[in-house]
C-alpha cells in the first residue's frame, strides 16, 4: 500500500477526474483515467465563478492555468422587476469578490496536464470490485485491470460512491437551473444596457436569475451566460429529476421559459434569456447528497461524486479542484494509502456535506421561501441578505 509507483484509476474526466489525476501524478503514482463520454467536454459547460480569495491559491497551486481568461467581479447586484424600468429595480448590493470562468476553459487547462495515453474517452466503468491485491475494474463490460486504489471522480450518478457510503441518496431538491450562454455580440445592434457588464442577481418569487459574462473558449471574445432557478414544467420533466442535456430542450420547454421570464423579469433581462438559441438551451435539477465518508478502504470520493451542493453555492468546480489538493497533500504527508486516505476522508468529508447544507439553506432563502421583492426596501434587503449568510462559511467570503 505504498503510494509511489501505485496503479491508480480515476473514473470520471471532467474537471473532478482531471484534477485528481494530476494530483495523483505529482505523488508519483501511474494514473488511467476512465471517461464515459466519447467526446464533447472540450465544448461543455458554461459559465463557472471562482471565488477571488481562493483564485492567487489555486494558481500557485498549478490547477488553473495562468494564462487562462478570466472577469473580475467584486459585488452581486441584485435587482427586480419594477415599473417603468427596463433593466428594474436595484434592492442592493452584496460584496462578493468573484471570478468569472469559462467550464470549458478550466478543463481544457487540467485535461493538457493529463498525458493522452492515461486518458481514455469513450470508456464506461461497469464495475468496481476490491479485493485482497486491489481493485478490480471493469470497463464496458470487460476487465480493465488492478489498480492499488481507485477514485470515483464521475459525478452525481457515480459507479463508486455505492462502495463507500452505500447510505448515500442522491434526492432532488424541488426546482431546477435553466441555463444557457451564447455570443456576446448577439444582438449587438439593440439599446444596450451598462448593467450587462456587471455579475447581476433579479429576484422574483419562487426563484431569481444571474447574469455575467465569460471568456469565450473558442472565439477569445466573451459570452453571454446566464442561469434561472425557479420551477420546472411537469411535461418536462414529469419524475422532477431528469436533466435535460444542452440541445435537447424541447420547443414546448422552451415556450415555458418564454413565459416564466416575460412575467418575472424586467424586459432587459426577459431578452437576454430570449437571445438564447434552443440548442444552447440545458435544464438541471437540483440535487442534494451528503456522505457518510470519502474514503473507504481502497476506494474515494471526488467531486460530486461525493457530497452534492445546489450551484447556489458557487462551489462545484472549485470543491472539485479543492479535493484534489487535499489528496495531494494527504500523498505528499503520508507514506502509505491506508494513512493518505484517512487523512483526506479527514479533510473533505466535513468541508463536502457542509456545502451541500449551504446549498439547501441558499435554495430554500432565495427559491423555496424568497421574499416578495417588489416589497423589498433597501433595509429589508439588508437583512435579508443578513439571514442568507449569517452563520455559514463561503469562499466567496470578502477578504
Amino acid at each position: 500500500m505504498r503510494i509511489r509507483g501505485s496503479r491508480v484509476a480515476v473514473v470520471g474526466g471532467s474537471i473532478a477526474g482531471c484534477a485528481t489525476a494530476v494530483a495523483l501524478a505529482r505523488a508519483g503514482c501511474e494514473v488511467t483515467v476512465f471517461e464515459r463520454s466519447p467526446g464533447g467536454l472540450r465544448d461543455r459547460g458554461a459559465g463557472i465563478t471562482l471565488p477571488a480569495p481562493l483564485h492567487g491559491e489555486l494558481l500557485d497551486a498549478g490547477y488553473l492555468d495562468p494564462g487562462m481568461p478570466v472577469l473580475r467581479r467584486p459585488e452581486l447586484i441584485w435587482l427586480t422587476r419594477a415599473e417603468r424600468s427596463a433593466e428594474g429595480r436595484v434592492v442592493g448590493r452584496q460584496p462578493y469578490p468573484a471570478i468569472m470562468a469559462s467550464w470549458a476553459l478550466v478543463w481544457r487547462g487540467l485535461r493538457e496536464r493529463v498525458p493522452d495515453r492515461d486518458y481514455h474517452a469513450g470508456a464506461t466503468v461497469t464495475d468496481v470490485r476490491e479485493g485482497d491485491d486491489g481493485v478490480e475494474l471493469r470497463v464496458d463490460g470487460r476487465p480493465a485491470g488492478t489498480f492499488a486504489v481507485v477514485v470515483g471522480a464521475d459525478g452525481y450518478r457515480s459507479t463508486v460512491r455505492p462502495a463507500v457510503a452505500p447510505e448515500a441518496a442522491v434526492e432532488y431538491g424541488g426546482y431546477g437551473l435553466w441555463r444557457g450562454d451564447y455570443p456576446a455580440d448577439r444582438g449587438a445592434g439593440d439599446a444596450r444596457s451598462p448593467l450587462l457588464d456587471d455579475f447581476v442577481a433579479v429576484g422574483f418569487r419562487g426563484g431569481h436569475a444571474v447574469f455575467y459574462r465569460i471568456p469565450d473558449a473558442g472565439s477569445g471574445g466573451f459570452r453571454q451566460n446566464w442561469a434561472l432557478y425557479g420551477g420546472v414544467p411537469f411535461e418536462l420533466s414529469p419524475d422532477g429529476a431528469a436533466p435535460v442535456p444542452r440541445g435537447q430542450v424541447t420547443e414546448a420547454a422552451a415556450d415555458c421559459l418564454d413565459e416564466l421570464v416575460t412575467r418575472e423579469l424586467p424586459p432587459v433581462w426577459a431578452d437576454v434569456v430570449r437571445r438564447t438559441e434552443r440548442r444552447e438551451l440545458s435544464v438541471n435539477p437540483m440535487y442534494d447528497t451528503t456522505v457518510s465518508r470519502y474514503a473507504r478502504g481502497r476506494l474515494l470520493l471526488a467531486g460530486d461524486a461525493g457530497a452534492i451542493a445546489r450551484p447556489h453555492t458557487g462551489a462545484g468546480a472549485v470543491k472539485a479542484i479543492q479535493d484534489a489538493c487535499a489528496l495531494e497533500l494527504a500523498c505528499r504527508e503520508h507514506g502509505t494509502w491506508t494513512e493518505a486516505l484517512a487523512a483526506f476522508d479527514t479533510a473533505r468529508r466535513g468541508a463536502g456535506n457542509a456545502l451541500t447544507q449551504l446549498g439547501k439553506h441558499l435554495g430554500r432563502m432565495r427559491v423555496e421561501e424568497s421574499p416578495d421583492w417588489s416589497a423589498l426596501t433597501p433595509a429589508d434587503f439588508e437583512s435579508w441578505l443578513h439571514a442568507n449568510t449569517h452563520g455559514w462559511q463561503s469562499a466567496y467570503d470578502p477578504s
